[in-house]
């Protein structure tokens, strides 16, 4: 019956199907049917996030390396683009018009052919130094799957490309022109192209560059220029999908809600200043604190799409005030919000919502988290505002999460993200690595709101608090229904349990990861008042921010 999906159902189809209705079933159905196109589909399918199925994932794709990489040397070149074991037999041609790089090498076989790869353009790289070793590593890289990789006419454009629709964008752009294809060719539908595009990504990220570089394969007949491609690779993979806004008129009662109760400065650092390499400018992180951003209802709403109830919902169906969370909708240890999962230090103690409940706040029709995504669009409507895309961290970490601690548990010191230290993605091939809050580029934001009903934060606690790591000065925000506290995401900070005479009480709390996306070239991302700083309250600086007053 698997066979039979093959020439109906791409292989992302068929993973749905088989973990629709068979997921008991998965590890054997793999170790039946192991091709490259199934076990690669399997490795990328998107919507599995549990950690023993990314470990699965990961554990399959070291396998799948392992023998490609041993078929590769023992096979031709043109066996190569095939899948191995008994898939082969499902690929047979039944039609010119070769849907795939493999179809084609295997019909054209006796005839005279010649598949190649060929470096069309670039800009924004070095080339004098980096642009030979790139070119240097991907002709290699070629050579892997069997491909030539011509290399002496390349179009060099020395300052970077940046669409003027991307701002923030890098600019570094490598294309390569797959030559030989037949006429209306599809390679992005390619696994064959697709693979090798990811070969490709992963011996970039290991060359020594002085930014990432956006690396893209067209058919030689595409010819797309390159800000096309940057603008391409940014809609693909939705790095600038702005939230839904409503209505741009502002009510004078609502501008109101836009003033935070305090504003607080710490973590102050030189860094870089990305205009002018090699010049220093003082810089701090920001936590914002807002008391009167959503009214009451608005808040039960959301707390009732946290619990899993209808958004109107009016009595609770579990008592958490004396069992804690209901374990029907919440997990011990399903707060996953850093990257680096194997860390003591990052190991997850706190409720968090299982894999379903955080799907359905993500994707769910829930109007009460779209109209406060309505609001953030209002307060920060100088700026575009996204939820932090899938392509910056992975499927582990998600836009929207939510935890519910408890008395006696542990919690230690972490970030949200750093685009300073994001891994090599699509993210970071359009806007590169830079500090945060750098003129001109995305600027990384979490926003919190504690959601409970009744929370006394003098008598139970839970505070959030936050580190200014250079003097070890601590800041702690308490809960309180409705408040809502938007920081940067590169700011150390960690939950606080209730204390004892909070029983198993749990603190509710919604975080949303965002980006703000400038609107223009160079635009100011240290402003975020948006034209209220009038009357915003003054900044409070704690430790380090200190120095920003000399």
């Amino acid at each position: 019956q698997l066979c039979d999906l093959k020439p109906r159902y791409t292989p992302q189809e068929q993973i749905k199907i088989i973990m629709t209705n068979c997921p008991q079933l998965l590890l054997l159905i793999i170790s039946l049917a192991t091709s490259a196109d199934f076990v690669n589909a399997f490795v990328d399918f998107p919507s599995i996030s549990n950690k023993s199925t990314i470990r699965l994932r990961s554990t399959l794709s070291q396998a799948f390396d392992e023998t490609t990489k041993q078929n590769r040397e023992n096979e031709s070149s043109t066996a190569i683009s095939r899948n191995f074991i008994s898939s082969q037999q499902n690929l047979e041609a039944t039609s010119t018009n070769y849907d795939n790089v493999s179809q084609y090498l295997e019909d054209e076989k006796d005839e005279e052919f010649d598949i190649s790869l060929k470096a069309h353009s670039s800009s924004g790289i070095d080339p004098l130094i980096e642009l030979p070793a790139l070119l240097q590593t991907l002709s290699s890289a070629s050579n892997d799957f069997g491909l030539s990789f011509h290399h002496d006419t390349v179009q060099i454009y020395k300052k970077p490309c940046r669409p003027v629709s991307i701002p923030g964008s890098l600019g570094r752009v490598l294309s390569i022109h797959v030559e030989g294809l037949p006429e209306a060719f599809q390679v992005e539908n390619d696994e064959f192209l697709m693979q090798l595009l990811g070969h490709f990504k992963e011996c970039v990220s290991k060359v020594s560059l002085t930014q990432p570089v956006l690396v893209a394969i067209q058919s030689s007949g595409d010819n797309i220029d390159l800000e096309s491609l940057i603008e391409k690779e940014v809609t693909d993979y939705g790095l600038r999908d702005g939230l839904e806004e409503s209505s741009p008129a502002k009510a004078p009662e609502m501008e109101k809600t836009f003033i935070p109760s305090i504003k607080i400065e710490l973590d102050g650092a030189m860094i870089e200043d990305v205009d002018f390499p090699g010049k220093s400018l003082f810089d701090t992180s920001s936590i914002l604190v807002f008391d009167n951003l959503l009214d009451e209802t608005l808040r039960k709403r959301l707390l009732n799409v946290v619990k899993g109830y209808p958004e109107n919902f009016e009595i609770d169906k579990w008592n958490d005030s004396e069992y804690g969370p209901d374990p029907s909708r919440w997990t011990r240890g399903g707060l996953v919000d850093v990257i680096d999962e194997g860390s003591e230090m990052n190991a997850p103690s706190c409720w968090g919502l299982s894999d379903e409940a955080i799907n359905d706040i993500c994707f769910g029709p829930h109007p009460a988290i779209l109209e406060f995504e309505s609001k953030l669009t209002k307060l920060f409507h100088e700026f575009i505002v996204s939820r932090l895309p899938e392509a910056v961290l992975g499927a582990c970490v998600s836009p929207l999460t939510a935890n519910a601690p408890t008395h006696g548990d542990s919690f230690h010191y972490h970030i949200d993200a750093d685009p300073l230290q994001v891994p090599a993605s699509p993210w970071s091939d359009i806007f590169g690595v830079y500090p945060n809050r750098s003129r001109g580029k995305p600027r990384f934001v979490s926003c919190l709101i504690y959601l409970n009903d009744e929370w006394d934060g003098e008598k139970w606690g839970a505070p959030t608090e936050f580190l200014d790591p250079p003097t070890g000065v601590t800041y702690r925000v308490l809960p309180r229904p409705g408040r809502c506290v938007i920081m940067d995401q590169d700011v150390s900070h960690t939950v606080v349990a209730p204390n004892d005479k909070a029983g198993l009480r749990p603190r509710y709390s919604l975080v949303w990861k965002l980006i703000l996306h400038p609107r223009g070239v160079g635009q100011d991302m240290t402003d975020i008042a948006c034209g209220r700083g009038d009357v915003w309250p003054e900044s409070v600086f704690i430790g380090s921010a200190n120095d920003k007053c000399l």
